[in-house]
């Protein structure tokens, strides 16, 4: 049922879905339907928790192997992290769904907000070994402006035709390989003058 409602959010709208035609889609009865979930908006929140959940299985994934491999190389983690997550927009049924059709909830926003603050948390040990001049309220601000300038450019890039979305996600990673090479080229002069 799920997978009907991701699929018949993305291609139609919440507005034009209905549970009947969700129902059909699923190969069961509206009754069904209403088993699990009590009606329309519901079955988005799904949607939404399915996107959700699928961004933290992937942060949590580009986690493990970037601390395997260590991070000599960041600039290679942060374009090999920019690559995932875009990857993921473009291809997540669910990331479609919702973002056609986020001006539904703004609890959406707020849970969008909230993941980004727990990545941000846990991406701040890396941080921590990156730059370790860096006081811990700093690395905390640096992975948010991290997390959420990554996710603002990945949303703007996948409102755009596929040869200029491509530039978009350069320029993402042109843009915070800059920003993290004020901390990691020189921390000592940055972190102080941040403090």
């Amino acid at each position: 049922m799920l997978e009907a409602a991701t699929a018949v959010f993305a291609e139609q709208g919440y507005d034009s879905a209905t549970v009947e035609v969700i129902a059909a889609r699923a190969e069961t009865s509206v009754g069904s339907v209403y088993q699990f979930f009590p009606n329309k908006k519901a079955l988005f929140e799904a949607v939404w928790a399915q996107y959700l959940d699928e961004t933290r299985a992937l942060f949590e994934t580009v986690l493990a192997q970037s601390i395997a491999r260590g991070i000599a190389d960041w600039r290679t983690l942060l374009d090999e992290s920019i690559d995932a997550f875009w990857d993921l927009d473009r291809t997540s049924k669910a990331f479609r769904a919702v973002w056609l059709n986020g001006q539904h909830s703004v609890e959406f926003l707020a849970d969008g907000y909230a993941l980004n603050q727990q990545i941000a948390t846990r991406l701040s040990p890396l941080l921590r070994l990156l730059v370790p001049s860096l006081k811990v309220s700093q690395r905390k601000i640096v992975a948010s402006v991290l997390v959420e300038s990554m996710s603002s450019m990945l949303f703007f890039a996948v409102r755009c035709e596929a040869k200029i979305a491509r530039k978009i996600v350069g320029e993402c990673k042109l843009m915070l390989r800059r920003y993290l090479e004020v901390y990691v080229v020189d921390p000592g002069d940055f972190a102080a003058d941040r403090a």
